[in-house]
């Protein structure tokens, strides 16, 4: 021990220095280990197009690609709505990963699903596929 403080002083210490931190961002730390899937294989962001009516402010929808090394998803975001397709297309379930937790849909036989109610903020895309493998989309902000 240093100068025969003991472990309690310390930690007291440490917490006059250092400021609590605030529950919300604790609650998104335990939730990224919670997000984590070993398994699965990353499909990164690798176009992404706005398109907005000549004019018009605000949202438009985007169209998002993310490219893994067996699947590709293709997305389009349009307010709270996200539909895609894989492609190839697969048999998948698909699972929306956001600080408010997750929830899910099922892709049909060409590949392709929708998610409405999208909340705003980050999300991810969890692909469970039928052959047993995942993918998992790059963090987007909805």
């Amino acid at each position: 021990m240093n100068g025969g403080a003991s472990e309690e002083e310390l930690v007291e210490a440490l917490r006059g220095i250092f400021p609590p931190v605030p529950d919300h961002v604790r609650a998104l730390g335990y939730a990224a280990f919670a997000w984590f899937e070993p398994a699965a294989t990353l499909a990164t962001l690798t176009t992404e197009t706005i398109a907005t009516p000549p004019g018009v402010r605000g949202d438009g929808s985007r169209s998002l690609t993310f490219a893994g090394p067996r699947v590709s998803v293709e997305v389009e975001v349009c307010g709270r709505e996200i539909v895609g397709q894989l492609a190839p297309p697969s048999l998948a379930e698909v699972i929306l990963r956001s600080a408010g937790g997750e929830r899910g849909t099922r892709t049909d036989e060409a590949g392709s699903f929708a998610l409405s109610g999208v909340p705003a903020g980050a999300v991810s895309l969890l692909f469970r596929l039928a052959d047993a493998t995942s993918v998992v989309t790059s963090w987007i902000r909805v």
